[in-house]
């Protein structure tokens, strides 16, 4: 009896299988592709947050509703199959892969660790309580989640049974029913025995395959998925038994889409199983079908939180959606024909039949969606269903129930019986205007047609007399522009129910025909503008008239007002089509479709995209029929209760910072709100989602940025990507919502903080630190400034002082001067006496006279010395060199230093090495020196006690060393104390008195003979030292080497003639000496060859002639030009001296001089002059003659330039045109005479003679570096700097630091 009941049942099943296969109502399919790197999707699972997980051949996936991610960036070659997902817990999925269970934190978007020792094919996962269980190729697992224990059950089998491969698990009750390669088990998880069940009926010869096990637990019903059909588990009996369907179809998936609807998954499609009717249904792939199933291999189903079933395939996956959606029906379902065809008119007639007119044909088809519908296609080259034109205006139902169409060939009506249309012909009263091209047409209440037409206007007449008429029919009126209408041609015409016939003009307007009057007259809205932008009308039920026009619909009552509904107010897209749907009015637009309420008149946006160009109300089917290109769609007419979701949250799915992929492994980013990055990743590509994988029509993502002036960006249509190119640096808040049509949020917000730091120099740390240094900046802005302010307040100061000085310098040096002379005559007797007498004790008195008179010369030489130092006139004099016993002449130094009373409690000593050493320098220079150093040692010494002079002599080494017990030298004095007018500050110093002068004069004479001298001091005292290498001579007669064959001519020209006497009475004795009074008797005497000097020494001041008229003379002749010239001379001054030099003397003494030194510089003279003339000679012999080249007298206009610049030095604003005033010579003449003596422009020359005297200042280290830009004449800093650089190759400041 159960069998025979289950064959009947089968049977019954079998034909519902076939009925409803042949009325199967297509379900639409979203398909995804997984790309080229994959394919195959084995499983899906769903997270926490929603996000959809799958598992493919080729790694694991998650797709957002927008887009599939890959799970890149792990550490693990991820390139594997992944053939099942289980949820573990609410972090974790375990995943079966190819090479064992991996563990998966999702939530961190990182593999976690997992037991090593598992098998590595897994195949199937199923969580119970506490414990995974693991079904692979090599077995049975057992997992314990807390103890982290992997336990073998594979051994648990029978062992009759073979290898158990386990596919599939599932728990039902207590028990576990494991899957496998080779049948059915059950394992009782208390008692951990495995007990094998039994399949009735499976295929002989064939391996029990079990791929799947699917419970729904509504109808407490267990359905077991094998190779070869589907089998019901009864979990009471613990027997199964096959189900009367699905036998033969491999069984891979399984899963409900209620409580009584099973999804079967095979290889040949997807079927649905209808539990309590017995019915199946297939659905397969199909390739005509874009919204078909992806493929006929279906590995897996998942049913999501949602209701939307997820079907993973052989290439790729397809939703499902739970939601009522739009059905599209491709024109080749309705007539199995490949031809295209747009609808612009939808209708259906009494009968059910759907009539479908375009611009290809009239398609005519009973039941929509249908696989072996009947249908019909009317058109011209038809050779059974003929139209007189293709192009199809207006479908027409009459109130008989015959169909009308308006088309380009006219009117035609249908005749049911014969499945044919007849045209008809109809003209006006006149016969020149005809119906040919006909757009629309209406019945009235008279049983009258109205048939709008193009170029003829607008047609009545009667439908009686139409239908029995058997040729042209004459129309009762014709309406047209001559009478009224707006144009001869109408796009579309209405009764509006109250005695009117609207008339409606494309983009022109809209006329009003009274029927029973025929009057016409335009309609206007409320402001009386005529209606020019209407595109489309309708007349719904209540007899309200609806014009479409661009973006706006308006409402036209029975009173005549009017009112305006913004219904697209951004794309404004022109009205194709409207329809009534109960309480709405649908409209199509280019941009989609919107339903307004009728009464609120709200709009809200159901449809996004695709071109509408026909509408259709089914109100059986309670659907939409939407025309467009060789499609049509249809839509839900009843809006789902459930619009948003206002709690689901919009979840950051991806990120692209630089076009990289950033976050995607051991980041979480699903689950962070907040993101920080580096200041040059600052273009972002955030990619969200609301996980509403149904995407319900009508709402759009949309951000903005949180602020006082926040607006709401709505993304486009399928769009979740927000870029964000070049942010700056700092803190951004990105909203993210859902947005309706009108822009309206309808969601929670919510907020992700991102964050751009900033890079290192524009850091708080960093800005700090550019405000300290801009106070700093600041201050020393402000001390330049006052630096700058003192510095010429000091230098008017000291232009005063220099002017009071050089007044009382210049009497003192025209003083000094005469004293000279006599001095002279005092000096040369005393030292001659001195030689001459062998008395002791004259010669003592001699003594003493002669080392006050050079004191007194001495004294003289310093005041002069330092007039010339203090106007800058001259650097220092030069070296009148002469041979002196060392040691006798420190020991005179010594011996005078201690008769001084002032300092009789000093000790003053002296101790030497050697007992005699002749050098070779300067005396004047070297008694300067010595005694600055002595008179400081005593000046700052203490009370008893000592100064110490000591003479080393190592070879050719020589110390002078001067050691006292003073007071010292302070560490912040030493950098300065060879600076000109430098004194300390300390109050033992200031007490003492001094000029500041001293060791300045020490250290220039010291750098002119070439010695170097070092000072040291601590608080025990200081000691100056001297060193330098000097050829020692040892023969105290600086003549005895002197053999000369015959004596050489002396010509001594003087005016003082006792001085020429004395200086004849001295040298005779070596010399031929002549004297005359002036230059004037020095040139008659050597041009009348009276006396041809070999040597010369005159006077500077003479009467009649000077020496200096004398020596140009005697220069520019060409025997006398050779002669050497000896100058004694009271003056010193500086630009005398280079006229000296200019005209060609050889060397001057100053008076008073020393006789001793006069002779030697005689002897030097006259050597020097016979080497010249030897090489001359042999020049002369081994070479062709040269013209001799002339001493030109521009140094002394040289000089004169330089003069000016040094007095200007510290002038910016002194410049070649006042240099060009000063001297008295044109800018251009100027230019060309410097640039001829020199080599430099006269902005150059100038610049170099102060970027030279800023270097003399540096070295001293007493002044900063913008003091002596400003003491040199330089207001700009970097241009000062630029010069400074190109004359030394280094800036100021390093040059300075070049002589500490």
């Amino acid at each position: 009896m159960q069998s025979f009941y289950f064959y009947c049942l089968f049977f019954c099943s079998f034909i519902s299988t076939s009925v409803v296969g042949q009325s199967l109502d297509y379900p639409s399919f979203r398909n995804i592709s997984l790309g080229t790197n994959a394919n195959t999707v084995h499983s899906f699972a769903q997270d926490s947050l929603g996000m959809l997980w799958l598992g493919s051949n080729n790694g694991l996936f998650n797709y957002d509703g927008y887009a599939l991610q890959p799970l890149t960036g792990t550490k693990y070659p991820f390139q594997t199959f992944v053939y099942c997902i289980e949820m573990v817990d609410d972090k974790h999925f375990a995943l079966g892969t190819g090479q064992g269970v991996l563990l998966y934190n999702y939530q961190l978007d990182r593999f976690d660790s997992f037991p090593s020792g598992g098998p590595s094919d897994v195949r199937s996962l199923l969580v119970v309580g506490n414990t995974l269980w693991i079904g692979s190729i090599a077995g049975l697992y057992c997992y314990d989640i807390k103890t982290h224990k992997l336990i073998d059950y594979t051994k648990s089998f029978p062992t009759n049974k073979g290898r158990p491969a386990v596919y599939a698990l599932d728990k039902i009750d207590d028990s576990i029913l494991i899957g496998t390669y080779n049948g059915l088990f059950e394992l009782d998880a208390a008692h951990k025995e495995i007990i094998a069940l039994t399949l009735p009926d499976y295929k002989k010869g064939s391996n029990q395959f079990v791929n799947s096990i699917f419970s729904i637990p509504e109808v407490s019903k267990t359905f077991i998925g094998t190779e070869y059909g589907l089998y019901l588990y009864d979990a009471k009996k613990h027997m199964l038994r096959k189900t009367p369907v699905l036998q033969n179809h491999p069984i891979k998936a399984m899963t409900s889409k209620d409580s009584n609807t099973l999804l079967v998954g095979t290889d040949d499609g997807l079927f649905t199983y209808q539990l309590n009717q017995q019915l199946v249904k297939r659905i397969k792939h199909d390739s005509r079908n874009r919204n078909s199933l992806a493929n006929n291999i279906i590995w897996s189903i998942f049913k999501d939180r949602a209701g939307n079933i997820w079907l993973g395939t052989d290439f790729g996956f397809s939703l499902w959606s739970n939601r009522k959606v739009e059905k599209t029906l491709p024109i080749y379902q309705l007539t199995a024909s490949n031809d295209g065809n747009r609808f612009y008119k939808i209708a259906k007639d009494r009968n059910g039949w759907y009539w479908l007119g375009g611009d290809n044909g009239l398609i005519r088809v009973h039941g929509l969606g249908d696989r072996n519908a009947e249908s019909n296609w009317y058109r011209m080259d038809a050779g059974t269903y003929r139209l007189t034109h293709n192009r199809i205006r207006d479908i027409y139902q009459d109130r008989a129930g015959l169909v009308w169409i308006a088309s380009d060939g006219g009117v035609d009506v249908f005749d049911a019986q014969t499945k044919q249309f007849k045209n008809l012909t109809i003209i006006d009263a006149t016969g020149k205007r005809n119906a040919k091209w006909s757009y629309n047409m209406l019945e009235d209440g008279q049983g009258n047609l109205w048939i709008a037409s193009y170029m003829g206007g607008i047609f009545v007449v009667n439908r009686n007399r139409l239908l029995e008429a058997t040729g042209q029919v004459v129309a009762n009126r014709n309406f047209s522009k001559e009478d009224g209408l707006l144009e001869d041609f109408a796009n579309q015409i209405v009764d509006n129910g109250r005695g009117e016939i609207l008339a409606l003009f494309y983009n022109k307007g809209i006329s009003s025909i009274d029927v029973a009057t025929g009057k016409i007259r335009d309609l206007t809205d409320s402001a009386g503008h005529p209606l020019d932008r209407a595109t489309f009308m309708l007349k719904d039920k209540q007899h309200t008239v609806w014009v479409g026009e661009h973006g706006e619909l308006r409402r036209i009552a029975a009173d005549g007002k009017n009112t305006l509904i913004r219904f697209d107010p951004v794309d404004k897209g022109e009205v194709t089509a409207m329809a009534e749907v109960n309480a709405y009015i649908w409209v199509a637009t280019s941009a989609g479709v919107w339903q307004i309420n009728k009464q609120s008149l709200k709009a809200e946006l159901l449809r996004y995209g695709q071109r509408v160009s026909s509408m259709y109300y089914d109100t059986e089917r309670d659907e939409v029929i939407l025309g467009g290109v060789d499609e049509v769609v249809l839509l839900p007419a009843q809006k789902e209760e459930a619009d948003v979701d206002r709690s689901k949250k919009i979840v950051l799915t991806a990120m692209y910072v630089n076009n990289e992929r950033f976050g995607s492994y051991d980041y979480g980013l699903r689950y962070r709100n907040e993101i920080t990055l580096a200041h040059d990743q600052n273009n972002l590509r955030l990619e969200f989602s609301d996980l509403d994988y149904g995407n319900h029509l009508g709402y759009r993502l949309a951000y903005s940025f949180k602020g006082k002036n926040e607006t709401w960006i709505p993304m486009e249509r399928g769009d979740n990507k927000v870029l964000l190119s070049n942010l700056n640096s700092g803190s951004y808040d990105l909203q993210l919502a859902r947005v309706d049509i009108a822009g309206h949020v309808v969601s929670e917000i919510y907020t992700y903080s991102i964050t751009i730091r900033y890079p290192w120099y524009a850091t708080y740390w960093a800005k700090s630190l550019y405000v300290l240094i801009a106070g700093f900046l600041i201050l020393w802005i402000v001390n330049f400034f006052r630096v700058r302010s003192t510095l010429k307040w000091e230098r008017r100061e000291r232009r005063k002082v220099q002017e009071l000085t050089k007044m009382k310098m210049d009497f003192l040096t025209a003083v000094s001067h005469e004293l000279k002379t006599p001095l002279s005559l005092i000096l040369a007797p005393v030292s001659q006496m001195m030689r001459q007498t062998k008395n002791s004790d004259k010669k003592k008195q001699l003594d003493g006279v002669h080392r006050n008179a050079l004191k007194i010369s001495q004294l003289i030489q310093e005041l002069m010395t330092f007039d010339q130092v203090e106007q800058q006139q001259m650097p220092l004099q030069g070296l009148l060199n002469s041979q002196i016993d060392l040691v006798d002449y420190c020991a005179q130094l010594i011996a005078e230093w201690q008769q001084v009373p002032e300092y009789s409690n000093i000790h003053i000593g002296f101790s030497t090495t050697v007992e005699s050493v002749f050098i070779q320098t300067d005396v004047a220079k070297l008694g300067s020196i010595v005694n600055n150093l002595i008179a400081n040692a005593c000046k700052y010494n203490r009370p008893e006690g000592s100064v110490n002079l000591r003479l080393e002599v190592n070879g050719d080494d020589v110390k002078l060393i001067v050691r006292d017990t003073g007071i010292g030298i302070a560490s912040e004095d030493f950098p300065y104390i060879f600076s000109k007018f430098y004194r300390s500050s300390l109050r033992e110093v200031s007490e003492v008195q001094g000029t500041g002068v001293g060791l300045y004069l020490v250290k220039s004479y010291c750098e002119q003979l070439g010695w170097d001298i070092a000072i040291t001091s601590d608080q025990n005292g200081t000691t100056a030292t001297l060193y330098w290498k000097q050829d020692r001579i040892n023969s105290k007669n600086p003549a005895a080497g002197t053999n000369t064959s015959s004596r050489k001519k002396l010509l001594i020209v003087e005016d003082n003639a006792e001085l020429a006497d004395f200086l004849r009475n001295t040298l005779q004795t070596n010399y031929d000496c002549s004297i005359v009074g002036d230059g004037s008797e020095a040139l008659r005497l050597i041009d009348g060859h009276g006396f041809v000097p070999d040597i010369i020494i005159t006077d500077a001041m003479m009467p009649n002639m000077g020496g200096i008229e004398m020596v140009k003379k005697l220069r520019q002749n060409t025997l006398t030009a050779t002669i050497p010239i000896i100058l004694l001379t009271a003056q010193s001054d500086e630009l005398i001296r280079r006229e000296w030099v200019a005209v060609g003397i050889d060397a001057y003494i100053a008076k008073p001089f020393d006789l001793d030194l006069l002779q030697m510089q005689l002897q030097q003279l006259l050597e020097r002059k016979n080497k010249i003339v030897a090489q001359v000679r042999i020049d002369q012999i081994s070479q062709p003659a040269e013209p001799v080249a002339v001493h030109s007298p521009d140094e002394k206009f040289l000089a004169k330039v330089t003069q000016l610049i040094e007095e200007n030095m510290d002038d910016s604003e002194f410049s070649v045109q006042r240099l060009s005033e000063l001297t008295d010579v044109a800018a251009r003449q100027l230019y060309r005479k410097m640039k001829q003596l020199t080599g430099y422009t006269p902005v150059e020359y100038i610049r170099s003679i102060r970027i030279k005297k800023a270097a003399l200042l540096l070295q001293q280290k007493k002044f900063t570096v913008a003091e002596v830009m400003y003491m040199v004449g330089f207001s700009n800093s970097s241009y000062f700097s630029k010069c400074f650089q190109s004359e030394f190759g280094m800036s100021p400041k390093v040059y300075m630091e070049s002589y500490s």
